[in-house]
């Protein structure tokens, strides 16, 4: 098997059990550990390793090994902040052009969440990342990729917020979803800006209502 190919298994194996809750938050990952775990030589393991820390899963303790990133609350807020800025001013600038080609694309989003919902064999990773791809999508009408970019980032590191905040299940009936992006969709499809925009707006914020209510003791995980 070819070096990246292993790579990329040890790659998405970690980041993989970390999204699961596999790992306590104070595990602190080696290459000799998962050498050993996954039967594989140390160099695609360190390059894996090294993958995850630049995407800011791990990060790196000389002498020590990884540790799994812990989000400051501060920086969650700067991250949601960021997101309602790039985002709703995207969907002001191209709403008018919007036709039928995007209504039915994030209709076949929206479909394909709810299958995915439905799937007993959904993990939180999969349900997840088709959350990303609702917004990208939705984004990318705009036609702006240095923007996209930072999308990107806010919402690869939004995941290990996540995280923190709930130790997700592979048990995906568990996982309560709210209608927020059918409504995004609805409200575009009419023709209401402004409804939209305070909608992508309330769906983009709701990680903090969602802490509050983890907080209180409810157990619920949305998607924004």
């Amino acid at each position: 098997m070819a070096e990246a190919t292993i790579k990329s298994r040890v790659y998405n194996a970690v980041w993989n059990d970390i999204i699961d809750g596999a790992y306590d938050w104070n595990y602190v990952f080696n290459e000799k550990s998962l050498v050993e775990k996954y039967g594989v030589s140390k160099s695609p393991v360190r390059d894996a390793l090294l993958e995850l820390c630049k995407d800011n899963v791990l990060r790196s303790i000389p002498r020590y090994g990884y540790e799994i990133v812990r989000i400051p609350e501060k920086q969650l807020r700067e991250m949601i902040d960021m997101r309602v800025l790039i985002e709703t001013a995207s969907l002001r600038q191209c709403f008018s052009s919007l036709g039928h080609a995007e209504f039915d694309t994030l209709r076949e989003y929206n479909l394909r969440s709810r299958l995915l919902l439905l799937d007993k064999s959904s993990t939180a990773r999969d349900l997840w990342d088709d959350n990303m791809q609702f917004h990208r999508r939705l984004y990318s009408f705009s036609n702006n990729e240095f923007g996209m970019t930072i999308l990107d980032r806010c919402m690869q590191m939004q995941t290990m917020a996540y995280v923190q905040l709930y130790r997700f299940t592979q048990d995906a009936h568990k996982i309560m979803t709210s209608t927020s992006h059918e409504r995004i969709e609805q409200l575009i499809v009419d023709g209401d800006c402004e409804g939209a925009i305070r909608a992508l707006q309330n769906d983009i914020r709701s990680i903090r209502a969602a802490q509050n209510a983890k907080e209180e003791g409810f157990d619920c995980v949305p998607w924004s």
